[in-house]
């Protein structure tokens, strides 16, 4: 028996017969939205090009934007045991072309050396202000209360939140500054060039940005009627007033999802956000390796489903259908069907290559997209399972309660 009549002899094959349509009308839905709204995210090109033809109230308002060009950025820091990583952050920030920063390094309850290699950085650079953090008060997730109390102590009229292992390339926030004085926004978030080693770590953080650009749709945060919303940890850059407007951290103290949810509350007030692209802006290593990655998930995924579990793991489910389906039923289908589900898998190549912007990795991994969803829903039930089994979260070596986390919702 070839491996072609063993796929069809499979037991799925009169499932597969039935579902083409429930699975082809999504993913025509998704595509057409794509082509729409992806192809538009802009890309915070190095060098501004301007029309040819400058009419005068562009000039006035370049001449306006030219005057507020160098507003006090506070670049705040929230570190927890990042010794071997936060000198190379901070130098990478001290290098920056924009001239009037500050520096906020937070060190929240290190048990490793990033505390006196904070101390260390401050005395060097009169820009750096060191703040280390002994306690954690009540009803605080560690990073969303280390980043608040950077906040309050930051003079800046714009606050950046990055994390403690990005490096930025040295025209960063210039380049960050120059695009929200242009599009007079309160919010700018920007997508990171992610390092990954390994095959399968690269295939699991591509299954990871494909489903959030597909379904969090960061790029329409633009749009005022949206419900869309943005916001990277590595590079969240806020003004001040839109910042204390939307209740600060403080209004998601016990959010894991810190950094997506500070934009929802800034979307929610009305301000104007966006989410762009950017070539040599900001390159991080969010993990290290595959198991890496899968530990430490286990505090995002569930957050999301309001802490149900049994949400979670219908969602895995219906995922898992609708990206596997396509590929067994171009195989295990004939006709007709074969030429539906043939059709999804061109609509699903159509998103992967539309998100190649986003991916960075090797664009044959679309072949093993099932492969990829399947570590993925793992990923997530296992981060379930886990928080079941403990009765809660861990994150930066603090447990949180899962009654004490939906009070926080």
């Amino acid at each position: 028996m070839s491996w072609v009549e063993w796929v069809q002899w499979l037991p799925w094959r009169t499932w597969v017969e039935s579902v083409h349509w429930q699975i082809l009308i999504p993913w025509i839905t998704f595509a057409i939205w794509a082509v729409i709204f992806i192809r538009t995210i802009p890309d915070l090109v190095r060098t501004p090009q301007l029309s040819r033809i400058e009419q005068p109230a562009t000039r006035i308002a370049q001449a306006a934007n030219a005057r507020r060009a160098q507003d006090k950025v506070s670049v705040i820091v929230a570190a927890r045991d990042e010794s071997s990583r936060i000198r190379q952050t901070v130098e990478s920030l001290l290098r920056q072309t924009y001239g009037n920063l500050e520096l906020i390094l937070v060190n929240d309850r290190s048990t490793d050396e990033t505390g006196p290699e904070i101390d260390q950085l401050a005395a060097q650079h009169r820009e750096i202000k060191a703040i280390h953090i002994r306690e954690l008060p009540p009803g605080w997730l560690g990073k969303n209360h280390a980043l608040y109390v950077g906040a309050t102590a930051a003079s800046g009229q714009w606050l950046l939140f990055a994390d403690a292992d990005v490096w930025f390339y040295p025209d960063a926030i210039e380049r960050a500054m120059d695009y929200v004085h242009r599009h007079n926004l309160h919010h700018l978030t920007v997508a990171p060039a992610l390092i990954a080693q390994g095959y399968w770590l690269r295939l699991l953080t591509a299954a990871y940005i494909f489903n959030y650009v597909l379904f969090k749709r960061p790029q329409s945060a633009y749009r005022p009627r949206a419900k869309a919303h943005a916001g990277i940890g590595a590079f969240n850059l806020v003004e001040r007033s839109a910042y204390h407007a939307c209740g600060t951290h403080q209004a998601i103290a016990l959010r894991p999802d810190d950094d997506l949810h500070l934009g929802k509350q800034i979307k929610r007030k009305g301000f104007r956000q966006r989410f762009v692209i950017a070539r040599q802006f900001i390159e991080i290593e969010w993990y290290p390796n595959l198991r890496a990655m899968i530990v430490g998930m286990e505090k995002a995924p569930l957050p999301a489903f309001r802490y149900s579990a049994g949400l979670l793991f219908l969602s895995m489910i219906v995922m898992m259908a609708l990206y596997s389906t396509p590929f067994i039923g171009a195989l295990a289908s004939s006709g007709w069907t074969r030429l539906i589900y043939l059709s999804a898998l061109v609509m699903m190549g159509i998103l992967y290559e539309l998100n190649a912007v986003f991916l960075r990795f090797p664009k044959h991994q679309f072949l093993i997209l099932p492969l990829g969803m399947a570590l993925y829903a793992f990923s997530f039930s296992r981060s379930a399972v886990m928080a079941l089994k403990r009765g809660g979260l861990v994150w930066r070596d603090t447990f949180y309660t899962l009654r004490e986390l939906r009070r926080g919702m």
